[in-house]
């Protein structure tokens, strides 16, 4: 049934209002699941969040001169593109 690995049983206080509109969406045994999948996906935005306020800054235009306009960024992606065509023929053998 638990396809996380191990558990361990934890005591958390909801407000009545948040469980009742859980149990709406939610069959009976599967409230605990329900709650690690929206914790997860909470940790996983808060992280993405956290990242993204701590590295704001790091790009210097300096540093990427080849991408310092709109065609020269057009023209980089077109590299990555026919790059990856070329390897998904090699990987096709088309």
């Amino acid at each position: 049934m638990n396809k996380m690995g191990s558990t361990k049983k934890v005591s958390i206080t909801l407000p009545d209002d948040l469980i009742e509109q859980v149990r709406v969406h939610v069959r009976n045994g599967e409230f605990s699941s329900f709650c690690a999948i929206a914790l997860r996906n909470h940790l996983a935005h808060y992280r993405q969040r956290t990242n993204l306020t701590h590295s704001y800054g790091a790009w210097q235009d300096e540093g990427h001169a080849d991408l310092s306009s709109p065609k020269a960024v057009s023209n980089y992606v077109r590299g990555l593109r026919k790059a990856d065509a070329g390897r998904q023929s090699r990987i096709l053998g088309k």
